[in-house]
């Protein structure tokens, strides 16, 4: 289960940070010989779409700044990366509830989207301090004086909440 606190990351990059956060935990939670690989695949899905934006990676920079630039990709690069790696890791199911989701960050419709039918075994519930307009189909989500109240707002089937 992966508990993110949007608050704790800055909120132009909160989006970059949470896909940061969740390869790190599925590189983390796979074997040394998985785990290799899984890294592998989704840098080079970060190569991939940085090569074609516009490449600024020089010969001369050193390591860390080269890895930098890469991983300074535009959410959407990242996110396709992460969906990759998670292909390559073999994951059906994620336990994941994001609290103090704001809908500036783009994550409501991106991410969550793209891993509710990816891994659609997945639990997801999302928390936020103001209405979100656009939460992906299928996902919890509670808004914080509602949630109080014991009122919560689910996107799915009828009945299935």
């Amino acid at each position: 289960m992966l508990y993110f606190f949007c608050s704790s990351a800055k909120q132009a990059r909160c989006s970059t940070i949470l896909i940061h956060t969740l390869l790190c935990q599925i590189v983390g939670g796979s074997s040394d010989g998985t785990s290799n690989s899984i890294a592998a695949v989704f840098l080079s899905a970060l190569v991939g779409g940085h090569i074609q934006r516009s490449s600024d990676i020089r010969e001369d920079d050193p390591p860390n700044e080269t890895v930098r630039k890469i991983l300074d990709a535009p959410d959407d690069e990242l996110l396709e990366a992460l969906v990759e790696a998670i292909r390559k890791a073999g994951i059906r199911e994620f336990s994941i509830i994001v609290d103090g989701l704001e809908e500036t960050t783009g994550i409501a419709s991106g991410l969550f989207g793209v891993l509710r039918k990816l891994t659609p075994k997945s639990t997801f519930l999302l928390t936020s301090e103001h209405p979100l307009e656009r939460t992906p189909y299928g996902m919890t989500y509670i808004e914080y004086d509602k949630e109080r109240k014991g009122l919560h707002t689910c996107h799915s089937s009828p009945g299935s909440c």
